[in-house]
């Protein structure tokens, strides 16, 4: 399982690291000499009666270590200062629905200053009031920020006009249009924003908004930019993915420190299961490894990070389908001809794009997925079972409905491959024998993501005291997600300058290279809550 692992939240400065070959060595000294201390002098440091510690070091070999990440090495310490100038090109997008504004004010603080606070709220009107009243407090100390709600009307006639008219629908009862609820569709709005407001921050990053513990957003930040650091396959994207230590339940008056929150147990096993049957259908065997593995360990994340370019490119889903649909469209558009042989590097750690599974070649390039475990518990807002079951069940939606297309047809096509005109055509004989061969694998893989399908359904069903609607009616398929087009297809120019001078609901603070023409103004509101006078 390729997972990093966070040794310490402040190493320091640390020793200033340069790449030689596929490893990091610290600068002045010869590449695998880490230590000036031999191994008798490591004798020396235990006693007779530790024998099982210096049997416990000797048998341990980094090498042989199947956790360690191709290119990174087994342990490294990333200066403060590579650290700062990733966390200064990296806006991180908070989207919200009704959490206390005391609790957001926490996450923000958790933010490293660096970085861009964005805020996409969802919550009804007066309590984004409160939120932005809150957010203007917080930054009155040239803190950079952003702030907009969801159902912004102009940044909704954007979408439509100029790219993205799937993101809005009509407003009940009303003639204009709004961006659709969910988080999902809130997200891709904070990415349009930075992309179109402010493009040289080059890592977008999201960070829930119930959140109670400061501390912890600060170590997610961090190693958001740890894993921009630490990427191995220069020249690709990056997607920064975070498993948490635990997530603290209270149990019979004690906290249980669960690794695993409920709907991460199941979205994380579907996706495995999705993987392997991907493996089984891959005739290279490029896929092995990823067989009945538990590679994906971070499918629920939504404390996740990607670069700009990789966040304008990927399709994504709406609602809280969003995190785990992002393996499933790497897996699909990264999977070479006829297999998915890229796609477990691309769960593992990389993958190169050419033509995959549908004949089509894909929208993105290489992608490095970085997996990390951080030290923090994850405390957050109590949700009830109900959420809990929308939520995994939205990842099986985007599972079922959605499957990679090597294992979604029967007629699986190849992509076209043009010939010299001096070459003459092949023989017949030896076409019709490799669509012959072509045929049947491709039914073997239909068959497999039939079986996948098949197995969702039995869990459903096996789970059916959880699978039920709001009227308590069995429920057959997890729900289809929406599915929207990428947000590079919009008109950036066109948005920003629609939203620039028709915003409803955009704050823009400190920001000295993006003004507006018609600043939003709620002193009186502010001043009421909290008896001063906002910042400008």
């Amino acid at each position: 399982m390729h997972l990093i692992e966070v040794l310490e939240l402040d190493a320091g400065s640390g020793i200033p690291l340069e790449t030689v070959g596929s490893a990091y060595t610290p600068q002045g000294s010869e590449q695998g000499d880490e230590s000036s201390l031999d191994d008798s002098d490591y004798d020396d440091l235990f006693s007779d009666e530790d024998e099982d510690m210096r049997d416990l070091e000797s048998d341990t070999d980094p090498e042989d270590d199947e956790s360690v990440l191709d290119g990174v090495p087994p342990e490294v310490t990333i200066p403060q200062a590579q650290l700062d100038s990733i966390l200064g090109q990296m806006a991180v997008i908070v989207p919200c629905k009704g959490e206390d504004p005391n609790t957001i004010e926490g996450v923000l603080s958790g933010i490293p200053r660096g970085c861009l606070i964005v805020l996409v709220s969802n919550s009804e009107g007066r309590a984004y009031r409160k939120e932005v009243m809150m957010l203007r407090k917080f930054c009155r100390h040239a803190r950079p920020a952003l702030a907009i709600h969801q159902s912004d009307a102009a940044a909704a006639a954007a979408f439509n006009m100029y790219g993205l008219p799937d993101l809005v629908t009509h407003v009940a009862g009303g003639s204009h249009k709004r961006i659709r609820n969910g988080k999902g569709e809130g997200m891709m709005l904070g990415i349009a924003l930075v992309a179109a407001l402010c493009p040289q921050r080059r890592y977008v990053a999201f960070v829930d908004a119930d959140i109670t513990v400061p501390g912890a957003v600060n170590e997610y930040c961090r190693a958001f930019a740890a894993g921009f650091a630490l990427n191995p396959n220069p020249g690709t994207e990056t997607m920064v993915r975070l498993r948490w230590a635990s997530k603290p339940k209270v149990r019979n008056g004690e906290i249980d420190y669960t690794c695993e929150g409920r709907s991460s147990q199941v979205v994380n096993r579907w996706l495995n299961k999705l993987l392997s049957a991907m493996a089984d259908a891959d005739p290279t065997g490029s896929l092995a490894a990823a067989r009945d593995s538990e590679i994906i360990v971070t499918g629920n994340a939504g404390e996740h990070a990607m670069t700009m370019d990789l966040a304008l490119s990927l399709r994504l889903a709406n609602g809280y389908a969003i995190e785990p649909f992002h393996f499933v469209e790497l897996l699909d558009q990264l999977a070479p001809q006829n297999a998915a042989g890229g796609a477990a590097a691309a769960a593992a750690g990389g993958a190169h794009a050419g033509y995959n599974a549908s004949g089509r070649v894909p929208n993105l390039q290489p992608v490095t997925i970085m997996q990390i475990r951080t030290r923090n518990p994850h405390f957050h807002r109590v949700t009830d079972d109900s959420h809990v079951r929308s939520m995994w069940a939205s990842g099986l939606g985007s599972i079922y409905h959605h499957l990679p297309a090597s294992l979604n047809s029967s007629t699986t096509q190849t992509p076209p491959q043009p010939q010299p005109q001096s070459l003459p055509p092949s023989p017949p004989s030896s076409s019709s024998s490799s669509s012959s061969s072509l045929t049947a694998f491709s039914s073997k893989s239909f068959a497999r993501g039939e079986k996948l399908r098949g197995d969702i359904l039995d869990f459903l069903a096996d789970n059916h005291e959880e699978n039920d609607n709001s009227k308590g009616e069995l429920v057959h398929e997890p729900p289809r997600p929406r599915i929207y087009p990428p947000v590079r297809q919009l008109d950036l120019d066109g948005f920003r300058e629609m939203v620039r001078s028709e915003h409803k609901t955009l704050y823009c603070l400190n920001l000295p290279h993006f003004k507006l023409p018609r600043p939003n103004t709620i002193a009186p509101v502010y001043h009421h809550q909290y008896g001063v006078t906002p910042p400008l």
